[in-house]
């Protein structure tokens, strides 16, 4: 690393202008400059220094001093402003005050020698405001590439919450389906189980009223065997009314029989219930209910 040290004047006092000699494409070049204003130290707080020059390939350099201690500037010189070999013929030093006036030293001849290979030359302008803006361009478009890259994949997630959403719209309308069929089914059973309910209901009442007439024609029988009792014990019945009132008892027992789906024996004589017995001349039919083992016959 080299350090140039110069003595600059704002009021430009120097007869001869300083020299300094650099190689080309240097990135250790330190330039130290004392400015003074006359005589005396040019007071430099609060101002802004800047290394101002024109490249022998006739682009412009503008580089700020980025130490400041009393009337001292020092700045690292970029490589690019030694980028070009030739004599820098106008380069100074600008010092711009707090209230934006501009005051120039003289002018320094800076000899720039060749670089002994040609990734050295860095030619083209040079100003470092410019390429602090454009290295901010630069973050600030990484940050928007960054920002769409988040963007694209945050609408890639949406994409795919919007499809589990649609996925799960779908299986809960297939659900509903299932439900209301389900419902159809409960409603159908129910209408069914009223239905069953009702036939059960009206069983019951037929049974009901099937016994209740059986009981009647068991009462009305037994009065009748009552009344056949005491006109047998008063002496008074005849034999036609003893016919009449037997064949009364028998359409009693036969009814009775039909009532209660079940055989009646009485004084030697079966009374069958139509649905268990028919009789066709002589032959008599029995169900399958009632079974015969040799010369005797069961009947349920």
């Amino acid at each position: 690393m080299a350090t140039h040290e110069l003595t600059l004047n704002l009021k430009k006092t120097n007869i001869a202008p300083p020299v300094i000699t650099v190689h080309q494409g240097d990135s250790a070049e330190v330039l130290k400059a004392a400015i003074y204003d006359g005589d005396k130290k040019a007071a430099l707080t609060g101002c802004k220094v800047h290394l101002m020059a024109a490249k022998p390939d006739h682009t412009y350099v503008e580089q700020q001093f980025t130490g400041i201690s009393d009337n001292v500037a020092t700045v690292t010189v970029d490589p690019a402003v030694f980028g070009v070999a030739g004599l820098l013929k106008v380069c100074y030093v600008r010092v711009r005050n707090a209230a934006g006036l501009d005051a120039t030293t003289e002018n320094v001849l800076v000899n720039v020698l060749p670089s002994a290979s040609a990734s050295g030359e860095i030619s083209g302008p040079y100003v470092d405001a410019v390429e602090a803006i454009i290295a901010n361009l630069e973050g600030q478009l990484a940050d928007v590439s960054a920002l769409n890259a988040q963007m694209q994949k945050a609408e890639a997630s949406r994409a795919s919450a919007e499809n589990q959403r649609a996925t799960n719209e779908k299986a809960r309308q297939t659900a509903e389906t299932k439900r209301a069929e389900a419902e159809k089914k409960r409603a159908a059973a129910e209408s069914d189980r009223v239905t069953e309910a009702s036939q059960l209901k009206t069983a019951s009442q037929a049974a009901t009223a099937a016994a209740n007439g059986a009981a009647s024609n068991a009462d009305a029988a037994a009065n009748i065997a009552l009344q056949i009792a005491n006109s047998v014990a008063q002496g008074s019945a005849g034999s036609s009314d003893m016919a009449k009132q037997k064949q009364q008892i028998a359409d009693l027992y036969g009814k009775l029989a039909d009532a209660t789906d079940a055989f009646i024996y009485d004084d030697g004589t079966v009374y069958c219930p139509a649905s268990k017995a028919s009789a066709s001349g002589s032959t008599i039919t029995f169900g399958s209910t009632c079974t015969a083992s040799g010369t005797t016959l069961n009947l349920k």
